[in-house]
């Protein structure tokens, strides 16, 4: 079917000019009606603006086309971009603004994809919602800033548990996802080891938790699986003081898969933390689909059956608490379906309790929950969109611009012909120009023909190409190949056609400069497609997208969410896929407390007219300011870090939840409840919505509006803890692991200080995760002194007193005690004890030990230090340690007045091997080429480094394998063998035999192909160790 033309002549400087005011002073009038404006005619007016310069526009819009893209202007300042008008035929839309400046305005109104009548335009004065603004602050922070492709969103998380947010930013295959560190002064720093492995490895989603509750968060990597022909075991990696480790196959984690995403929760209630691997369907529709790991509680995991759930047939999942049991929920998306945790590693389906007609929806790409009436319990926001690259059956997404002259086209690539015409005058650029391919076609050019003589040019992913009707002249009779046609047919008239015999293509997408009028010869893909609001019914998920004034189209990959103003109430922010040329704003849903959302598109938080596609991201407080931050990535694009700048005016809390106190649960899941006066909000800690990766935010954050004092915080860990704390001052952080005492004491059991004697006192405080901070104060100072941090110097008479008083910082309370200036009495030492942070040292290591004297402030502390073998290892006056060669020896330390009171450590000096591997028998099969069906044995000897042992990360131990490569990156088959005999060694050998049965001769291999041969394995300092012949000859 022939579409429309997006327009027929091009009027680049035609503007229809209105002049007309409007005074919205908390009455709104109608000021203009049925004025139509086309994608080549863009409408002027004037008009005087008072009152407030926050303003709700309302558009009666009547829409003749398919769809179109509303936007305004206030001189060259953006006030709305690309307003979706969703469908054919009458429409009302709104939007909020913010005016920089009073008074008279020059306004204009544009659209592109149709033309439009504005049937009435309303304006209407907004007091009580502020509006946002951020500020792009990713290249002063520290991103990297590369046009990738993502997945699904970062992971944000205090990965070093040092009290801020950190974050690894996901990309899919040729830029490497990479995790960056919080350097708490508002900048990052990139971890030095990029998570791809290789070039172009397909990594998906991510998960941070504390599996095994040391205290730092441990990173589950999901992978693909070839587009399901090469099924995927997921990486697992150990945080071992912030230095990632690979430790797949320790843990247990062995099964292949199409893997999306990675879930940790607690699905039985133990206290630790287990493990969902979210998984695409597989091309043979293997079951289970999903698999789930137990936490064994010993380092690792035990694959575990549960049936139902791990059989959805979906592949995006959010884990929240829809029935407020402390229970964690499943909502698994693409299909929908709702599935109640049951604590015991069981799920019952509740699908039921989401409308039918909801449940049957498709193209849900993101869920967020979110409490958007601050009742207590958690509605879902269902941002939909279209397939990432379009889906089967659908037609190419078109964009065209007549004033800039762009016209640009997506497609997704599959089996068939896409046809166009134009109009263009002068030269012509194919720009914006990206294509990925697959099922063969990876790596292959994808010609493009001028003219009726199919002149070729290959033109790469990213490359441009420009061209004019003198050398393009006529059109083909033949367009049965791969490739894109152009041709000038006469009159300044062309055909275009993108022609695939196969389905080559991921995606496929360019713009095309210098064109006046198009006509496809299909009709474009309408992208708008409507998102859903479901609120919470005592269980019951019910649609109130329309009540709540969620914007009627769209074309959302994403959704965040968090209280953007300070104002009380949970704002979204949902990403748009945009246009096809460049990035258009997502949009800021600001709930106005009042039962609905408005629509915000200009908050400073969207590269405008940047490069790529709204992808994901998170709402999180970067800075630790009080204000959330958003970090965003751009599918095809970038990844952004915008900082929100303090609206004036609204205050809010954060709360810290670490470890409960007790029994050291960790946050996730934890329930947070914050009382004021006037309202109750509540925060489970998680994610802020989730795709394909899983974020712990654990500093909760609460806008609290003009409310200044907070009544109440109680915090509930999912095993039951609690911890509270009461009548706060907002604009705070609050640590659990800083509570407020219930009881304070000084600790001077014992003390019997002599003037002169200085000495440490400390408090004891209850609580067990108390704060410790106090003020301390001498009522007579000219008895006793004391230093901000509690070092006590006695400086009054014998029998001289005064009261000592510790004051908590947190909430005021105190305590005190009496000290006494005592009479001189001989003070030597009775105990000498020593300890150090590891008793095995590596040659060159130096280390400080530990001597515990007592009592406290002897009348000589000296202590004497000796090594019984000096050569191994030397000790300095001070107890300083200096391994010198490989041994034994030990290190004691005597009191230097009485020898008595001693003790002494031993240590292990080892030697400095560093690791390696190595193919022993290398020189004789290079020199004796082996022939093609013969088998040879290599033989391999190896060293995983003094103190390291081999782990078996995702080889399984040692591993041989001889590789057939199509071409220098890209493998046809791998021929493995793996020696898990070596697995928890450090040093050792190992000897594999490998078959060459069915393989040709090097010399007969197709151009560019070759083999090679490769041995590895991984140490437990994370680090992978190799040796090869990069080009193992095999002869007839």
């Amino acid at each position: 079917m022939t579409g429309k033309p997006f327009t027929k002549t091009l009027f680049i400087s035609a503007l229809l000019l209105l002049q007309f005011a409007l005074f919205a002073c908390g009455q709104s009038e109608e000021s203009l009606s049925n004025i139509t404006l086309t994608p080549s005619s863009p409408v002027e007016f004037d008009y005087e603006i008072t009152g407030s310069k926050t303003k709700k526009l309302i558009f009666e819009i009547d829409n003749p086309g398919q769809s179109a893209n509303l936007s305004l202007l206030d001189n060259d300042q953006v006030l709305v971009d690309n307003l979706n008008i969703s469908q054919t035929g009458s429409q009302t839309i709104s939007v909020l603004v913010r005016f920089n400046a009073l008074g008279n305005r020059r306004l204009q109104l544009k659209t592109i994809n149709s033309p439009l009548t504005i049937k009435t335009f309303t304006v209407e004065d907004i007091e009580h919602l502020p509006i946002p603004q951020f500020k792009d602050i990713s290249v002063q922070a520290g991103l990297d800033k590369v046009n990738s492709i993502k997945y699904g969103g970062p992971s944000v998380a205090d990965i070093d548990q040092d009290g801020d947010y950190d974050f690894i930013v996901n990309n899919h295959n040729a830029e490497s996802s990479k995790i960056y560190w919080n350097n708490g002064d508002g900048t990052i720093t990139k971890y030095k080891d990029d998570l791809s492995r290789w070039f172009m490895q397909d990594l998906h989603g991510t998960a941070l938790g504390d599996y095994d509750n040391d205290g730092d968060l441990d990173m589950v990597l999901t992978r693909g699986g070839g587009n399901g022909t090469n099924p995927s075991v997921s990486y697992f990696y150990q945080n071992d003081n912030s230095n990632f480790v690979r430790y797949t196959g320790d843990v247990g984690i062995d099964r292949g898969a199409r893997g999306r995403g990675a879930r940790y929760s607690d699905m039985d209630l133990d206290g630790d933390l287990d493990l969902m691997l979210v998984n695409e369907t597989g091309l043979a529709n293997q079951k289970p689909q999903h698999f789930f790991y137990e936490n064994n509680g010993q380092g690792g995991f035990t694959f575990k059956s549960v049936p139902g759930i791990q059989d959805v047939r979906s592949s995006r999942a959010l884990v929240s608490d829809l029935n407020g049991d402390n229970i964690d929920d499943i909502v698994m998306y693409g299909p929908l379906s709702v599935w109640q945790g049951n604590g015991d590693f069981t799920y019952t389906d509740i699908s039921d309790s989401i409308p039918s007609n909801i449940r049957a929806l498709n193209s849900v790409m993101a869920v967020t929950d979110i409490d958007i009436d601050n009742d207590g319990d958690l509605d879902m926001y269902l941002a939909r969109g279209k397939e990432f690259e379009h889906g089967k059956g659908e037609t190419p997404s078109v964009d065209f611009d007549p004033i800039a002259r762009n016209f640009s086209l997506k497609t997704r690539g599959y089996k068939g012909v896409d046809e166009f015409s134009f109009k263009a005058s002068g030269a012509l650029k194919l720009h914006n120009y990206h294509f990925l391919g697959q099922n063969g076609f990876r790596g292959k050019a994808y010609p493009i023909y001028l003219g009726k003589d199919k002149i070729s040019t290959d033109v790469p992913s990213g490359g441009t190409l420009e061209f004019d009707k003198t050398n393009a002249q006529g059109w083909p009779d033949d367009i049965s190949a791969d490739g894109v046609y152009f041709g000038h047919v006469g009159n300044d008239h062309w055909r275009a056609a993108l022609v695939r015999n196969g389905d080559i293509f991921w995606s496929y997408f360019f713009t095309l400069s210098g064109v006046e009028e198009a006509t496809p010869n299909f009709i474009p893909e309408n992208r708008n497609i409507q998102d859903v609001l479901l609120e919470n019914r005592d269980g019951k998920l019910v649609d109130v997208t329309q009540q709540w004034n969620i914007p009627a189209g769209g074309n959302a990959l994403g959704v965040t969410t968090g209280d953007f103003n300070n104002d009380g109430h949970q704002d979204l922010f949902v990403y748009r896929w945009g246009l096809v040329e460049k990035r258009i704003s997502d949009l800021m849903l600001l709930n106005t407390g009042r039962g609905s959302f408005e629509t915000v598109t200009m908050h400073g938080a969207s590269d405008l007219g940047g490069p790529g596609f709204g992808d994901m991201g998170q709402a999180f407080d970067f800075d630790l300011d009080g204000n959330l931050d958003i970090l965003s990535g751009s599918e095809y694009g970038q990844w952004y870090l915008y900082s929100n700048q303090p609206v004036i005016g609204n205050n809010y809390a954060l709360v810290r939840v670490g470890y409960s106190p007790e029994n050291h649960v960790d946050a996730l899941g934890a329930q947070i409840t914050l009382q004021t006066a006037s309202h109750t909000y509540q925060k489970r800690i998680g994610s802020a919505g989730e795709v394909f990766s899983q974020s712990l935010l654990n500093i909760a954050h609460f806008g609290l509006g003009k409310e200044d004092k907070i009544s109440h915080i109680q915090v509930r860990w999912r095993n039951g803890e609690t911890v509270s704390f009461s009548n706060k001052q907002a604009n705070k952080i609050f640590d659990t692991n800083a509570l407020d005492p219930a009881t304070l004491a000084i600790n001077t059991q014992d003390l019997a200080p002599r003037s002169g004697d200085t000495l440490q006192l400390k408090v004891t405080a209850t609580p067990e995760n108390a704060s410790q901070d106090v003020h301390w104060h001498s009522n007579d100072p000219t008895v006793a002194q004391i230093s901000p941090s509690g070092l006590l110097k006695m400086v009054g008479k014998v029998g001289e007193s005064t009261m000592i008083m510790a004051t908590s910082t947190k909430n005021g309370l105190s305590a005190k005690a009496k000290i006494t200036v005592h009479q001189w009495y001989a003070k030597p030492i009775t105990s000498v004890t020593l300890s150090a942070s590891k008793t095995k040292l590596i040659v060159g290591e130096v280390q400080r030990i530990n001597a515990n004297i007592a009592p406290e402030g002897p009348d000589n502390a000296q202590l004497s230090w000796t090594s019984s073998a000096p050569e191994i290892a030397s000790v300095d006056a001070d107890g300083t340690l200096h391994a010198l060669t490989q041994g034994q020896v030990k290190i004691s330390a005597q009191a230097e007045e009485n020898a008595d009171f001693h003790d002494e450590l031993q240590f292990t000096v080892e030697a400095d091997v560093k690791p390696y591997i190595k193919i022993e028998n290398l020189p004789e099969l290079n020199k004796t080429p082996i022939h093609a069906g013969q088998t040879f044995e290599v033989h391999v000897n190896y060293h995983a480094g003094t103190g390291n042992k081999v782990i078996a990360a995702d080889e399984g131990g040692l591993r041989v394998w001889f590789r057939h490569f199509k071409t220098q990156r890209i493998p046809i088959e791998d021929r493995i063998q793996t020696d898990t005999n070596v697995l928890y060694t450090m040093t050792g050998s190992s000897t594999a035999t490998v078959s060459t049965k069915g393989l040709m001769p090097t010399d007969a291999l197709p151009k560019g192909q070759f083999y090679s041969l490769n041995v590895s394995f991984t140490a437990s300092n994370g680090k992978t160790y190799n040796d090869s012949i990069e080009h193992f000859v095999l002869i007839k």
